[in-house]
């Protein structure tokens, strides 16, 4: 069977090196991941790769089958700029221990309020019988980590819209 297509979008009041640059800051990082409700995290970003460790509370939908907690790992690698700040990267989404994968490309690029990000990829748990039920499951709490992204971006854009550069 085909894996389960995943599609996001960002958008953020900011030229696309700003948003790249929140994008990659390890603190920034640890914000999502606090405001997501996440157990414990680390985080190891540089401008070209951001790695993030996540344990968190299993979806409900999933948690009879996967237990109480699972460890997200994900890793962004981003590609050179282009002339006006466009990027192109690629994310891979792991669960420790499972046969579960997300890989994602994701498109920066000037537009909307000042930067919009695409997210485009394939969601597989390579599990015989229940799979793709289980895929149908947790693609929402996948999902919700894209507009938790922007909850907290765009707060960590307007909090420091007034700062000097």
């Amino acid at each position: 069977m085909a894996p389960m297509h995943i599609h996001a979008r960002n958008d953020f009041a900011a030229d696309p090196a700003t948003t790249h640059a929140m994008l990659s800051d390890p603190v920034f990082l640890g914000e999502v991941c606090v405001a997501s409700g996440d157990l414990e995290h680390r985080v190891d970003a540089t401008p070209h790769l951001s790695a993030v460790e996540r344990t968190m509370r299993t979806p409900s939908a999933v948690s009879g089958l996967l237990g109480e907690s699972l460890t997200l790992l994900q890793a962004l690698r981003w590609n050179a700029p282009d002339a006006d700040g466009a990027r192109t990267g690629r994310l891979e989404l792991t669960v420790k221990g499972m046969p579960a994968r997300a890989e994602v490309e994701v498109n920066l690029r000037p537009g909307g309020r000042g930067t919009l990000i695409d997210f485009d990829g394939e969601f597989t748990i390579k599990v015989p019988l229940v799979g793709k039920s289980l895929e149908a499951k947790a693609a929402p709490a996948l999902t919700e980590g894209f507009s938790m992204q922007q909850r907290v971006g765009d707060r960590w854009l307007a909090a420091r819209a007034g700062e000097p550069s």
